[in-house]
């Protein structure tokens, strides 16, 4: 968990509260106080509140707590003709780019320090380690719009944030500290810059910026950049950098953002609704509506009622808000969870083993017993992975945060296939299995779901006969030997070594090789076979 170092006496200027207030109240934001020296005080953050990365983003929260200023807190951004052009040579690279400006802002030691911390934690958290996104400040007044977003030459020469001498992007890439850590993310081929009209390069994303644009305690005004391969993610990342900047005083200024798919951010405020039935029913409370928009509020949200409905404004950087039951939490958190009396349920009757559970823990035994390794992976998985087995009556999340969770899962194998993917690097022979839930329609339309059990192996010589040998020791286990295996070509399974699965005149599932082009897909070595089965449970 990302962790910000704060100081009681700056939080309490910037929030109006008593230290003693924010002491006792930064707990009821869902940060947890690791440890305290004196004015400061070290705070652990869910990584999905970045913007409670900084002692701004704490102040808002502990405003609205406190009931001192309560309500949604607007990103104010002013027009400009700033410019920012993205050409088609970075789209095999890091396509998405976004930007903002700005102006008449201060920055101390201690105000650098912190919009350092907020971009280290969104590089590891958001980022993934500068994998998804990367973000660049830059002095504005060393720069001269319109900037280029572009790729170059590996020999292209510039001087590092830090260095005196100018070095090849090649050289940067090996040499220097940055490189080391990060230049596997480019690989071999074009390098991503940006540059300004007069051809001065300001960052080699997702690497290191230039020395040219370098800011200091006499920088007035800023000039930010984020690149990534999704512009949900950089716009997010955006929005989080905004707020932080707008409320340690700075005035924003839009960068209009165009070519290679990107366009200029919009961060605006979206409406969600929620009845306030369902926030009493959840929480086992009994406010009215009004009393509901109020402690909406009170979590920095917009909150007005609406033909029996509460219309929550949410802004930009809010982007952990995906649903109603988001909407409950937080007018939980607004209502105070101090002010809750937990209530112990009604229940007379004695708890029992679910008969279900109890099963799948009867596989898991068997499955371990047979020197297999359980793998968990996530119901929702991405479209490359939906491609390799399932139909095309997918059932897709509407409004997806990442790319990696879009599809409910029809198949256990194709997450398998993820995890053998993973682990190229690793010795074989590789033995995996997973038992979970998987989704589909039936002719109704309504989704319904199954359990299953699928295994993996992966080995130079692996064989159908030898998952065949796997799947018989399981179901003698259970006490099921009665299965006939009739031959049946289809994907991901190789022709003429895969067939349909049959217990009692029941088709429970399927069994084969994996194609060559399936592993390859998923960068399994040509010398390595890969062997599955997967069976309703």
């Amino acid at each position: 968990m990302p962790v910000v170092e704060a100081s009681y006496k700056r939080l309490a200027a910037l929030s109006g509260a008593t230290p003693e207030d924010i002491q006792n109240m930064l707990p009821f934001l869902g940060l947890d106080i690791e440890s305290e020296d004196g004015d400061t005080v070290r705070v652990e953050y869910s990584p999905n509140r970045p913007d409670y990365s900084t002692e701004w983003g704490m102040a808002l929260g502990l405003q609205g707590l406190l009931d001192i200023q309560t309500g949604l807190y607007d990103i104010r951004i002013r027009e400009s003709d700033l410019r920012l052009y993205a050409d088609d040579s970075v789209l095999p690279v890091r396509p998405a780019v976004t930007s903002i400006a700005a102006r008449n802002g201060t920055l101390d030691d201690h105000t650098i320090k912190q919009i350092i911390s907020m971009q280290e934690d969104l590089h590891s958290g958001l980022g993934r380690r500068r994998r998804k996104l990367a973000i660049g400040f830059h002095d504005m007044d060393t720069l001269q719009f319109p900037l280029r977003y572009t790729a170059v030459p590996p020999d292209t020469r510039f001087v590092p944030l830090g260095g005196t001498e100018s070095m090849s992007a090649r050289r940067i890439l090996t040499d220097t500290e940055q490189g080391a850590a990060y230049g596997h993310l480019l690989a071999d081929g074009p390098v991503p810059v940006i540059r300004d009209a007069q051809d001065t390069i300001a960052s080699m994303p997702p690497i290191i910026n230039s020395n040219a644009t370098v800011v200091t305690g006499a920088t007035k005004s800023l000039v930010v950049d984020i690149t990534g391969h999704n512009r949900w993610d950089v716009e997010n990342a955006l929005a989080v950098t905004a707020l932080t900047l707008q409320a340690a005083g700075y005035d924003l200024e839009k960068v209009h953002v165009s070519g290679a798919g990107n366009r200029t951010p919009p961060l605006e405020n979206t409406d969600r609704y929620v009845d306030h039935d369902m926030i009493n029913r959840t929480l086992g409370l009994r406010m009215s509506q009004e009393e509901a928009a109020r402690c909406i509020r009170r979590s920095r949200l917009g909150a007005q009622i609406r033909e029996g409905q509460i219309r929550c404004t949410v802004p930009p950087y809010r982007f952990d808000i995906m649903g109603e039951m988001d909407i409950v939490e937080e007018a939980a958190l607004g209502y105070g969870i101090f002010n809750m009396d937990p209530e112990p349920p009604p229940i007379k009757s004695p708890g029992r083993p679910d008969s279900q559970a109890s099963h799948m823990a009867c596989l898991d035994k068997i499955m371990t017993g047979m020197g297999y390794t359980q793998a968990l992976n996530s119901s929702l998985i991405g479209r490359k992975a939906s491609g390799m087995c399932n139909s095309d009556d997918s059932i897709a999340v509407a409004n997806p945060k990442s790319q990696n969770h879009v599809i409910l899962r029809q198949n256990l194998l194709p997450g398998l296939m993820m995890c053998l993917s993973a682990n190229v690097h690793e010795p074989y022979p590789h033995r995996l299995y997973e038992t979970g839930t998987v989704f589909f329609k039936d002719g109704n339309g309504t989704i319904r779901e199954k359990m299953r059990l699928c295994m993996v192996m992966a080995h130079r010589s692996a064989s159908f006969s030898e998952a065949k040998s796997a799947l018989q020791s399981l179901l003698h286990a259970l006490g099921q030997e009665r299965i006939r295996t009739p031959p049946h070509d289809t994907l991901p399974f190789r022709a003429g070594h895969s067939a349909e699965i049959y217990s009692k005149d029941v088709n429970i599932g399927m069994i084969g090789e994996i194609t060559d082009e399936v592993c390859a897909a998923f960068r399994i070595r040509k010398d390595i076979t890969v062997v599955a089965f997967e069976i309703d449970v």
